[in-house]
C-alpha cells in the first residue's frame, strides 16, 4: 500500500543514502564496547576521508541500556551507509556514561512504582535526547533493530505489501490508484476509495505512519481493509495477501498541449531507470515540454539523484557539493551513461521538496536548466552516516553538509523558486498515475497551471526571472 505524498504505505520511512555509481568509501570498526558492527550488506559509495565514532557516550548508553524515528514526513535526509568508525581520544564527556549509568541503576532499584519501567522506552528516549542538541532535526536520528529493517526495504526499491498509492485529504486516507497487478488492483479498489478501518481498527485520527504500521506484515498474511465508496451505501471489505511488491517512485500522463507532468515521489533504487522510461514513453507519445514534480518528495538515494540530475544536464556537470567536518570538499558529477534530454523543463517545488530532491531541483535551477515554480523548499543540509550498532539498532549521523553547485548551504532556509505560486488552501496537488485518464484536480492545482504557463510564455507575476520567454516556443 502506498503514500502518494512521496512515501509508500507499507514502507513506514523514507530515508536517503548518500552515494555515486561505482565508488566505495571506507569502512570502520568500534574500539569501545559495544563495538559498531559494520553491516556486510550496506555498500558505501561516496569516498569519504576518515570518520570519527559515535563516541565513547552512545557506545555506553548502548551497552548500558540494552537496546522510532522522527523526521519530517517520514524522515528526510540524504544518507550514506555504511559501518561504525573508531571511538575518538576520551573527553570530559566521556564521564556522561558513568551518570546515566548511576540514574539507570537508581530508577530500577528505587522507583516506586516498578510497572511502569520500559527498558526499551528508557533507552530510546536517551538516545534521542543525546541527539536532539545536535539540532539536526529530522535527519540524525536512531533506528531501533525493526525500523533498521524497514529502513533498508525501503532503499531497495521493493517492499511486501497489498499495492495501493494513498494520500491524505482531509484527515481522510483516500486511494488515488491501486498499483498495476497488485493484491489491491485484483480485488477491484477503486481510486477515491476512502479507507475506514484495518483488520477491525479504525484509522480515523491515525497519521499515514501509524497506518502503514497497521497495514505492513510479513509475506503471505492477510490484512483486512474496509473502504467506503463514493455513491456506495455499502462498504467495500477487501481481504488482501501481502506479497513482494516493487516501489513505483515515478508516475507521468500527457497533459493537453503536449506537456508530460511527471512526477517523483522519493528517489530509491531504480528511480532514474523509471524517469528514463517515463520520458521515452512520453517523447513517443508527442510529449514536447516536461513538468518535473517533487512536490512532497522527501528525498532518498544521492546516486539515484545524480542519475535523475544527469537526465537533464550535460556529463561531467557538478550537481552538488559536500563538505566534511575538516572542511574539504568534494564535487559530485553527473554521469554520461544516462540518455539525456533536451525538453524544455519547469520543476515543481513545495515545502515537502526535500533531501536528495533539493540536489536536483538546485542543480536544475542554477545550471539554468529549469526554473522552479511553488514555494521555497524545506531546507535540508546534512548527509547520513547509517553505523550498524551490536543489537542490529543503527544510528543516522549527520557526517556531511551538502551545498548547491554554486556553494550555497540551503539548510534550514530551503531553496526559492523563480516563481512564488502559493496552493489555495483546499486545493490538492495534482498527482498522475501513469495510464490512468487526467483527473479534475489537474485543473484546480494552482502550481501546476502556473508551470504550465511558464513553458508556454505567460508565466505568473510573482518570478523571480525577469527574461525567458516561452520555454517551449524555440
Amino acid at each position: 500500500m502506498d503514500r502518494v505524498s512521496s512515501q509508500h504505505i507499507d514502507p513506514a520511512d523514507r530515508e536517503a543514502e548518500s552515494a555515486q555509481a561505482d565508488q566505495r568509501g571506507a569502512t570502520h570498526s568500534g574500539t569501545a564496547v559495544p563495538p559498531l558492527i559494520p553491516d556486510p550488506s550496506i555498500e558505501t559509495e561516496l569516498p569519504r576521508s576518515q570518520r570519527g565514532s559515535l563516541g565513547v557516550l552512545l557506545l555506553a548508553i548502548v551497552a548500558l541500556l540494552g537496546v522510532f524515528t522522527t523526521g519530517f514526513g517520514t524522515g528526510i535526509v540524504v544518507e550514506r551507509m555504511g559501518a561504525g568508525a573508531a571511538a575518538p581520544p576520551p573527553t570530559e564527556t566521556a564521564q556522561a556514561p558513568r551518570v546515566i549509568d548511576e540514574v539507570w541503576k537508581l530508577v530500577h532499584e528505587h522507583f516506586v512504582e516498578p510497572g511502569k519501567i520500559d527498558d526499551q522506552a528508557m533507552t530510546t528516549a536517551a538516545i534521542n535526547g543525546m541527539l536532539e542538541p545536535l539540532g539536526d532535526d529530522g535527519h540524525t536520528r536512531y533506528l531501533p533493530p525493526e525500523q533498521v529493517v524497514e529502513h533498508d526495504q525501503n532503499l531497495s526499491g521493493s517492499y511486501v505489501g497489498v499495492g495501493i498509492q494513498i494520500e491524505m485529504r482531509d484527515d481522510r486516507i483516500v486511494v488515488v490508484a491501486p498499483l498495476n497487478e497488485s493484491p489491491a488492483a485484483a480485488a477491484g479498489i477503486r481510486p477515491g476509495d476512502v479507507l475506514v478501518s484495518v483488520d477491525g481498527q479504525s484509522v480515523a485520527g491515525l497519521s499515514l505512519d501509524e497506518v502503514v504500521r497497521l497495514v505492513r506484515g510479513e509475506e503471505g498474511t492477510t490484512v483486512e481493509l474496509v473502504f467506503e465508496r463514493p455513491g456506495q451505501a455499502e462498504p467495500v471489505t477487501a481481504r488482501l495477501r501481502r506479497t513482494q511488491l516493487e516501489l513505483k517512485a515515478v508516475d507521468w500522463a500527457l497533459l493537453p498541449g503536449g506537456v508530460v507532468d511527471i512526477r517523483i515521489s522519493e528517489f530509491i533504487r531504480g528511480t532514474s531507470d523509471q524517469l528514463t522510461a517515463a520520458i521515452e514513453e512520453a517523447e513517443r507519445a508527442g510529449a514536447t515540454g516536461i513538468v518535473l514534480d517533487l512536490r512532497n518528495n522527501p528525498g532518498g538515494l544521492v546516486d539515484e539523484a545524480i542519475r535523475v540530475a544527469s537526465a537533464f544536464l550535460p556529463p561531467e556537470t557538478t550537481v552538488f557539493k559536500s563538505r566534511v567536518r575538516d572542511g574539504s570538499e568534494t564535487a559530485h558529477l553527473t554521469v554520461a551513461t544516462v540518455r539525456r534530454t533536451d525538453l524544455p523543463l519547469v520543476v515543481l517545488v513545495n515545502e515537502g521538496t526535500a533531501s536528495a530532491a533539493e540536489i536536483v531541483s538546485g542543480a536544475l535551477q542554477e545550471h539554468q536548466r529549469a526554473p522552479l515554480v511553488g514555494v521555497p523548499t524545506f531546507g535540508t543540509g546534512t548527509v547520513l552516516s547509517q553505523y550498524t550498532l551490536s543489537d542490529g539498532s543503527a544510528l543516522l549521523l549527520g557526517t556531511e553538509l551538502w551545498m548547491t553547485p554554486d556553494g550555497d548551504l540551503i539548510r534550514d532556509s530551503g531553496i526559492s523558486p523563480d516563481y512564488r505560486v502559493e496552493q489555495p488552501e483546499g486545493v490538492w496537488n495534482y498527482t498522475p498515475v501513469t495510464g490512468m485518464p487526467v483527473n479534475e484536480d489537474v485543473a484546480q492545482d494552482a502550481q501546476l497551471s502556473a508551470a504550465l504557463g511558464v513553458l508556454r510564455g505567460t508565466p505568473p507575476p510573482s518570478g523571480a526571472r525577469t527574461s525567458g520567454g516561452c520555454l517551449m516556443c524555440s
